[in-house]
């Protein structure tokens, strides 16, 4: 690997610091990790709007973000179809931002996310809805039967449950009409556990048995269908299960004709395949199914489809999962042995529990000494069905099962000789019924990895940059090799580094291109292997961030999961470079680094150092560099047990009473392998 040039090395822009959602891990002199907890940067902006926000497609909107930090935005960054502005404020108001968004009439309805980048960071992501259906604001009004806020369907409400209180809307219904009432809060990010419960408009009394609480495959979300006999007034109260409430307890509710589907079917395409997706769900035995011709990029995780009825009114989108594998539909009858569907290994296959009692039944064929696992997915697809997995041999002897105790279904075994095999699927409910499905796969266990960040958000200046922590990097399957971690997105971003076999965290250097405009920039970290004389890409996942930034949502968009911001800054108010000294130190010997400090106005007090990512056995005697310095130095300590990697550090001064951080770029610290001393040569023997 070579090294980095020197202008590379540089520090980020004013006032960046790593905002951890949680600690990072420093590798100690003995390999183990050390929480070291890194605060937040105390100028970067954060957004605490309720995440209700939404907007009708094929309109123009404004919408006022809230939060603190905010003053002086460069751009709002959203993951979804269309243009978000600016609307200039005549006054600028850190605890607000005002955005206009222009929503193409064809865009898809949603769930997508948006960033706030201002002058001195990135903002935490907010969920943000696209719908077709003409949104109504809730008034705070509404908290009694009396006092029930009148609708008119089709409609959705844009609303937030307060503590102790239900919200109440008056619907006027016709005769023979069939309505569906769904609340979205889970699945948009929101800690409410919605019910909704309907009453007759006359009487005040609760209709018997129109009540819906955690309806399965809507990750505890709630969908009411019902045809209505009689014409008149409906009341629909929404409130949390135990009563919750409060600022962050944001639901939208639509009301309307529209279908009740709650999965996907199939649940998985092969890329690049043509399909027709139909659906599972209450009443979706006649709906359409949907033609879609799956994308062939192989950095899509699942595209998105929605039911539409018969009033031409959309279901909410749902996720069907994009495969590199051959993927197929149970055919039916496969209840025994002699009728089991052929399955292709590696391949899927979308599958239900159709009747009572049902076993389904596939055949695949094993190689002698090739290791296969085994997985039904479920939850996971937001189906509600629960699978027992048993693999069985020509003679019906069993060789592996599921564990019904842990979470998922998986199974894994190693053919002793070439042949087939069959795998027995079952409800541990024995339930049954067109919503009981799941997704099943076979797969050899080959050599993988899975990379995992600390963080989803960062700052830098153009021409400069900052460090990408990684805080774990897990092999499995016997693979060993080196990862190459990049930075991948928009062209003005790059940088890598790569984790050598034995090293389990690490941090990528993110360079910005100078002449980058400020503004807010999305990334992913890409990571590449080459195993079995293959490339293998993955891309690391910041799931607990995402869950934490979405209320704990069970199963966030696969999406959102990968997609990382950065906020590009004007010139920073002071840098510091960092360069070693050896360039390549050798194992078992002392090494140095050596700073070099460009103080802007004002930064001419002292620089502490501290340590962000440090590779595994390496330690530094790290001192603050003196009120004025431009140069200082560091000891390193290299033991002879010590890995290469990257080396991050993090400096701090104070600016006008403030403090003010910058993330130093790494240094790639390649250790070469003690030299061997030479035999003494013996002196020639006189004659």
């Amino acid at each position: 690997m070579s090294r980095r040039p020197a202008w590379l090395v540089a520090a980020v822009g004013f006032s960046v610091a790593l905002w951890f959602m949680s600690s990072v891990s420093l590798p100690t002199a003995t390999g183990q990790p050390k929480p070291l907890v890194v605060p937040p940067a105390p100028q970067a902006p954060t957004l605490t709007s309720p995440a209700n926000l939404g907007v009708k497609r094929g309109s123009t909107t404004e919408l006022v973000l809230t939060g603190s930090n905010l003053a002086e935005p460069t751009a709002v960054l959203a993951s979804g179809p269309g243009k978000i502005t600016l609307v200039p404020e005549a006054k600028p108001d850190a605890a607000k931002v005002r955005i206009k968004v222009d929503v193409p009439a064809d865009a898809p309805i949603g769930l997508y996310t948006l960033r706030v980048a201002t002058k001195n960071g990135m903002s935490n992501l907010r969920p943000f809805t696209i719908d077709e259906l003409p949104e109504i604001a809730e008034v705070d009004s509404n908290r009694t039967k009396e006092a029930a806020r009148t609708v008119t369907a089709p409609c959705v409400i844009a609303g937030r449950t307060d503590p102790e209180a239900s919200d109440y809307f008056k619907v006027k219904v016709a005769a023979g009409q069939k309505l569906t009432f769904e609340v979205l809060a889970r699945r948009i990010g929101s800690p409410l556990d919605p019910i909704i419960v309907l009453h007759d408009g006359k009487t005040k009394r609760e209709l018997v048995e129109l009540y819906a609480d955690d309806t399965p495959g809507l990750q505890s979300d709630c969908r009411l269908t019902h045809t209505f006999k009689e014409a008149g007034d409906i009341l629909v109260e929404v409130r949390d299960t135990t009563y919750r409430g409060g600022a962050d307890f944001f639901y939208r509710l639509r009301i309307g004709e529209f279908p009740g589907a709650t999965t996907a079917f199939p649940l998985a395409v092969q890329r690049g395949s043509e399909s027709k997706i139909g659906f599972a769900g209450p009443d979706t035995e006649s709906l359409a199914p949907v033609a879609i011709k799956a994308p062939k990029d192989a950095t899509l995780r699942a595209l998105y489809v929605a039911p539409k009825g018969t009033a031409g009114i959309s279901g909410w989108p749902l996720p069907v999962r994009l495969s590199d594998d051959p993927e197929l539909l149970e055919q039916e009858p496969n209840d025994d042995d002699a009728k089991a569907n052929k399955l292709p290994v590696p391949g899927g296959i979308s599958a239900r529990f159709a009747t009572k009692a049902d076993s389904d039944r596939f055949r695949i064929t094993g190689k002698k000494g090739q290791k296969l696992t085994i997985n039904a997915m479920a939850f996971e697809l937001n189906a509600p069905t629960e699978v027992l997995i048993r693999v069985l041999d020509t003679k019906g002897a069993e060789v592996a099962r599921s564990n019904p105790a842990q979470p998922g279904a998986k199974a894994e075994f190693t053919p002793a000789a070439d042949g087939d095999f069959i795998i027995a699927c079952e409800h541990t409910n024995y339930l049954s019924g067109p919503n009981e499905i799941y997704h099943l796969s076979v797969r050899p266990a080959t050599p993988d990895f899975d990379v995992s960040l600390a963080l989803d958000r960062f700052e830098a200046g153009a021409g400069s940059g900052t460090a990408i922590p990684v805080t774990s990097v897990v092999r499995s399957n016997g693979f060993a090799g080196p990862i190459e971690l990049s930075v991948v997105g928009d062209p003005g971003l790059s940088g890598s580094v790569t984790v050598p076999n034995g090293q389990t965290q690490s941090a990528v250097p993110l360079i910005v291109k100078a002449g980058t405009k400020p503004g807010a920039y999305a990334f992913r970290i890409q990571a590449k292997a080459t195993i079995d004389g293959k490339e293998v890409i993955r891309f690391a996942t910041i799931t607990d961030q995402v869950k934490a930034s979405l209320g704990g949502m069970p199963n966030p968009p696969l999406e959102i999961l990968e997609t990382c911001a950065v906020a590009v800054l004007e010139k920073p108010a002071f840098t510091v470079t960092m360069t070693l000294d050896p360039e390549k130190p050798e194992k078992g010997k002392p090494a140095k680094l050596k700073f070099e400090v460009v103080r802007g106005p004002g930064a001419d007090a002292d620089i502490a150092l501290a340590p962000v990512v440090l590779p595994a056995g390496v330690t530094a005697a790290l001192k603050p560099i003196p009120k004025g310095a431009t140069k200082a130095e560091a000891a390193l300590t290299v033991p002879a047990n010590a890995q290469s990697g990257a080396l991050t550090l993090r400096a701090t001064t104070k600016i006008g009473g403030k403090d003010h951080s910058v993330i130093v770029l790494p240094v790639v610290l390649e250790l070469a392998e003690p030299k061997k001393a030479e035999p003494k040569k013996e002196a020639p023997k006189k004659k």
